[in-house]
């Protein structure tokens, strides 16, 4: 079995590190936005199957 010893480090040219963080933030952006869009589909999808209930007969079953 063969080993290769790296660096635990690289160097990177501080514009592109800069380029890559925006990169970084708008995909975060992205992202943030898709899982709010699968969520909202998800929901829509319990209530199309009656897999939710209202609030008040919720808290009627809680005894509250």
């Amino acid at each position: 079995m063969n080993t290769a010893t790296t660096k635990n480090k690289i160097a990177v040219p501080k514009a592109e590190y800069l380029r890559l963080k925006k990169l970084e933030g708008r995909f975060h952006d992205f992202w943030a936005y898709m899982e709010h869009i699968i969520d909202v589909r998800m929901a829509r999808e319990e209530v199309r199957n009656k897999q939710v209930i209202p609030q008040e007969k919720l808290f009627n079953r809680l005894g509250l």
